[in-house]
């Protein structure tokens, strides 16, 4: 699934080339996750904005008044990108025709995309996002919180991390990262506060480190322009079970924690007793 890092991505590539276009008329294809966008034809994009793993457009009237906000998610396989002519895709799930050389695609192998046209602020039928946490690379994601937040909960941190509701658009490759490099075992259920300090700035530091390279690609993840991103031969953990951990060379584990495969080192980042019901699957 893109996370923050590919998500803001996509949010620079497309700024430039969104703002200040009307939006001439769109096209949806059929399904629940896949909203009645009609409601933005005839508007103009404001500002393109991301909250979490979340797109949000302003869109204005006549006037330059925001009326309403076209929310994207990319669930698991969503492409967000500017074409000149309709891709031949037997994924295309909508289509946002503007008034210029180039249109708006959103292409979906998976089918967990989300796209919805809301009044400005209402996320009522949006609990994840109206419930999000702090931006993590925002002065509103504070270190004193984060651990009392962390504290608060009985929960694996790995799974409050990916929870939203503590620090917004962490998923599961950036929460490993973190974890290695904050030294901490996924699945602790009591963090102390310097372990907690060390989370927060390590989630600082992935997340600017994987922006920075433009994403992780494995397969599905494109940037703006249908480019993959260059982060994945910088991760230390994720994706490389039984490998050497790059601090000890010590053989990556892998386990589940939370309904996601989980990557740590059994040596940088031991699990406390606390949490010791959480071991590495055999392979």
């Amino acid at each position: 699934m893109p996370e923050l890092p590919e998500v803001e991505t996509i949010r620079r590539d497309l700024e430039p080339c969104l703002v200040g276009r009307r939006i001439l008329r769109t096209w949806c294809s059929e399904g629940p996750r896949y909203g009645d966008i009609q409601d933005a034809a005839g508007l103009t994009v404001r500002a393109l904005r991301r909250r979490g793993k979340y797109l949000l457009a302003d869109l204005a009237d006549g006037e330059g008044r925001t009326v309403r906000e076209l929310i994207i998610h990319l669930g698991m396989s969503g492409r967000l990108f500017m074409a000149a002519s309709r891709p031949d895709s037997p994924h295309l799930r909508a289509v946002i025709e503007l008034d210029g050389p180039e249109h708006l695609y959103f292409d979906d192998m998976r089918k967990f995309g989300q796209l919805c046209v809301v009044r400005p602020g209402d996320y009522a039928a949006l609990e994840t996002l109206a419930r999000m946490g702090p931006e993590p690379l925002s002065a509103d994601f504070d270190a004193a919180e984060f651990y009392q937040a962390l504290a608060a909960s009985r929960a694996p941190v790995k799974a409050v991390l990916l929870g939203q509701r503590v620090v917004a658009g962490v998923g599961n490759i950036y929460a490993d990262e973190a974890l290695f490099l904050a030294g901490i075992h996924p699945g602790s259920r009591r963090v102390s506060r310097p372990q907690a300090q060390r989370l927060h700035a390590a989630v600082r530091q992935v997340l600017a480190e994987a922006i920075a390279n433009r994403g992780t690609s494995f397969s599905l993840y494109r940037d703006g322009h249908f480019r993959p991103g260059n982060h994945y031969r910088e991760l230390k953990v994720y994706g490389r079970e039984n490998q050497p951990c790059p601090r000890c060379q010590t053989a990556l584990c892998k386990t589940r924690i939370a309904g996601r495969g989980t990557h740590f080192c059994p040596v940088c980042q031991q699990a406390v007793r606390a949490s010791a019901k959480v071991r590495a699957q055999p392979h």
